[in-house]
């Protein structure tokens, strides 16, 4: 379940960052006001994860779940874009 966790906050943290960087762009501060406040939050669950875990072979894992997410979310707005 952790696992699914961290995946889908990775996934949310990179389509978020994407769109506070569209604001940025934009010079929105609105917008951007809006997405830094909201990416630490988005941070907490693997941030937690990555501290209560023992050793380096799960930490290793929860790496390669946070690159999956982040892949996903990519893969997601490159479609959106398009």
């Amino acid at each position: 379940m952790k696992y699914l966790i961290i995946f889908i906050s990775s996934f949310l943290i990179q389509i978020s960052s994407t769109f506070y960087i569209k604001y940025v762009s934009e010079a929105n501060m609105i917008g951007m006001i809006v997405f830094a406040f909201i990416n630490p939050f988005l941070a907490l669950p693997f941030t937690g994860f990555m501290i209560e875990s023992k050793n380096w072979n799960e930490r290793i894992k929860l790496a390669f779940v946070l690159c999956f997410g982040y892949v996903a979310g990519v893969l997601i707005v490159i479609k959106l874009i398009k």
